[in-house]
């Protein structure tokens, strides 16, 4: 198990090993709100956003399912939520053989079928009104010292992750596949 505590947000981190079936992803933490209202997990892989998990607070309350690839949203998938201001949260996002899981405090939110390869995945992103407390990376080999690693991802890349639309690229590490 690797943790990082209390990124701050905006951040991107890099991610050591590649996504297979077992692995699992916890994000903590608690709904903030100001002027950005939403908050959101991402799974990146250069500028494609893989998975993207949005909380919406504008009226509906709803989480938003979808994924950017090569410049293109997919179809998205819709869920109500019921996290209020300064609530706690705990989203799991365990990866399956074609499918994550993707669970909210404990609950079974969805099943989102693959749209890019998982082992393609470099990196999770998460931007918007949220604090949180730790990130939690479960099911992986850990064959390489991740906490030095993490110290390479540029600090532009976490700056100016927010302020765009598309996520932006990981920085490449020797050793780490791109599609």
């Amino acid at each position: 198990m690797y943790v990082i505590e209390n990124p701050k947000v905006p951040s991107v981190y890099q991610i050591e090993e590649n996504l297979k079936a077992g692995v699992e992803i916890e994000v903590n933490g608690a709904v903030l709100h100001g002027n950005d209202r939403d908050f959101a997990i991402e799974l990146l892989s250069g500028t494609n956003i893989v998975l993207h998990v949005k909380f919406e607070f504008n009226g509906e309350h709803s989480i938003v399912l979808n994924s950017l690839i090569n410049g293109e949203w997919g179809p998205q998938l819709r869920h109500s939520h019921f996290l209020k201001r300064h609530d706690p949260f705990h989203v799991r996002i365990y990866v399956h053989e074609g499918y994550y899981n993707i669970t909210v405090n404990s609950d079974l939110l969805v099943e989102f079928d693959h749209r890019f390869p998982v082992v393609a995945v470099q990196g999770i992103g998460i931007k918007g009104s949220v604090d949180i407390e730790s990130i939690v990376f479960k099911g992986y080999e850990f064959k390489t010292e991740w906490k030095k690693r993490h110290a390479i991802v540029n600090e532009a890349v976490c700056e100016a992750y927010d302020t765009v639309t598309n996520a932006p690229s990981v920085v490449q590490i020797e050793g780490t596949q791109h599609y």
